[in-house]
């Protein structure tokens, strides 16, 4: 199964592993509950799926490597403990908490969250003393004494050997204690994901033209050749960053990423063509300020180029889309924040100030919980940091504003957001008639092919992108919804 399907499969193992029956019971016994076994190929996002399964799902998510695991650390440390039986001392041997165990327990007092996902990367390359201790966990989900919480799920993930020479088979007594899947590289799956993680537009050219590149694992004149979604990933980072700082990309930065030699000598070609078009053919009228270019009228191009060309405006509005997006969010969570503090507001000496900084450092604490329970992204955490600064300027303005005419801080603030405010719905007007004249001005130079196809999908598949033209533009998203049907019929 790809990518897509095994993240689908392990939202269903969770969702019925954390039914409870009318008793307020589990409904399939913790014994009986098979951990999740995600078996594949390095790079192409086993633990990427667990994570977005598990944030899908509502439910904490903790991630072990267990090659950086000693049996000590698992099980936990050997303690002597004296007990009496029938009037006779004796020792025995018992053991500390096990650290797994013990952070999930952490996570769930910080989070107060009773059930989550517990995943075991590399588990087919624990240490032959761990090994015994992980067949019990994985069958009667403890370490030594200690039990892990009823309501987590385990998943699991390892390499096949092939990839990986410290990894074993599976022998037969592991395969019977776990729901097996074995995940294969998908590019059409992993487009799907690439739309809400901006890929740069040059890699998602070259993958749609050459699909048998996503994944490459073969012998080569210099050893082992191979690429993985991991790796095009990565580099996406790498040049979107390289090109907003303005750093030269070089012919070499493409073989650090892509270890195969006819692949990075291919994409170079590629990135340099994506380049050369945006030179030849200027987008920014166009995305800019929705005005149709001079130059479409006469556009006459190879298929390759009228590819790029529509990836590299699909992922330009895509990105557009996502700045909007973020904006929105803002300003949203800073009015929640303003509503917080009326209704936090008491007393002659309440000072708007030190009253955000109070809420400030409630948001915070409940964002280190979240943090290391996992269910904190990226995007949430820019969030956060953006909400901080925008509260502590605006908070600073309104007192200033206030000591000099008299009027109440926490109104001038309140005020302060009205024009943020009324420039985002000019904003979304802007993107409004871009997308409009984007869609229309691709469909009249390229027409109803393939290239626009892929624009249409790309729009579609980004979850900002598409939750803009539900709720601002439901006629064009109909629109596109049938030119991306249009190649595959």
């Amino acid at each position: 199964m790809n990518i897509k399907e095994a993240k689908e499969e392990l939202c269903r193992t969770i969702l019925a592993y954390t039914a409870k029956n009318e008793a307020g019971l589990y409904r399939i016994p913790q014994v009986r509950r098979r951990p999740v076994l995600l078996m594949g190929a390095p790079g192409i996002g086993k633990t990427a799926v667990a994570a977005q399964a598990a944030a899908q799902c509502h439910v904490a998510f903790l991630s072990y490597t267990m090659t950086h695991h000693t049996r000590q650390s698992a099980v936990g440390l050997p303690v002597i403990r004296e007990y009496t039986f029938r009037g006779t001392p004796c020792s025995m041997t018992e053991y500390t908490m096990s650290e797994i165990i013990g952070n999930v327990l952490r996570t769930i007092e910080e989070t107060g969250m009773e059930e989550g996902l517990l995943f075991l990367d590399e588990i087919n390359c624990v240490s032959e003393t761990l090994l015994p201790s992980m067949l019990q966990f994985l069958q009667y989900k403890t370490f030594g004494t200690h039990k892990l919480p009823e309501g987590w799920v385990i998943a699991a993930a390892g390499n096949p050997p092939l990839y990986n020479r410290s990894a074993r088979e599976l022998d037969m007594v592991t395969l019977d204690r776990v729901k097996y899947m074995e995940l294969e590289p998908d590019f059409p799956a992993w487009r799907e994901y690439a739309a809400g993680r901006r890929i740069h537009s040059a890699v998602l050219s070259y993958l749609s033209l050459k699909p048998e590149h996503f994944y490459v694992f073969r012998p080569g004149e210099r050893g082992r050749e191979f690429v993985t979604p991991r790796g095009w990933e990565d580099l996406s980072e790498t040049l979107t960053a390289y090109e907003d700082l303005g750093l030269p990309v070089e012919e070499s930065l493409f073989s650090q990423y892509l270890h195969c030699e006819n692949v990075s000598r291919d994409f170079s070609a590629c990135y340099r063509l994506c380049r050369s078009l945006s030179s030849r053919f200027p987008l920014a009228s166009l995305t800019e300020r929705g005005e149709r270019p001079g130059w479409g009228r006469e556009l006459s191009l190879p298929s390759d180029e009228r590819l790029c060309l529509a990836e590299q405006l699909s992922c330009s509005l895509s990105g557009q889309l996502a700045s909007y997006e973020k904006r929105r969010r803002l300003l949203r969570s800073l009015s929640y924040f303003i509503d917080g503090l009326k209704a936090s507001r008491s007393g002659d000496g309440w000072e708007i100030e030190t009253a955000c900084r109070k809420q400030l450092d409630k948001r915070l604490a409940s964002l280190h919980a979240r943090r290391r329970s996992g269910l904190l992204s990226p995007d949430e955490e820019e969030l956060e940091a953006s909400l901080k600064d925008m509260v502590l300027r605006l908070s600073s303005r309104a007192r200033l504003a206030s000591e000099e005419d008299g009027s109440d801080a926490l109104r001038t603030m309140e005020a302060m957001l009205r024009p943020e405010q009324e420039a985002l719905e000019q904003e979304a007007l802007r993107l409004e008639k871009v997308l409009e004249t984007s869609a229309g001005f691709l469909e009249e130079i390229l027409g109803d092919g393939l290239e626009t196809c892929l624009f249409a999908s790309g729009l579609l598949d980004a979850p900002e992108a598409a939750s803009f033209l539900s709720s601002r533009k439901p006629e064009l998203k109909k629109h596109l919804e049938v030119l991306a049907g249009i190649s595959g019929q």
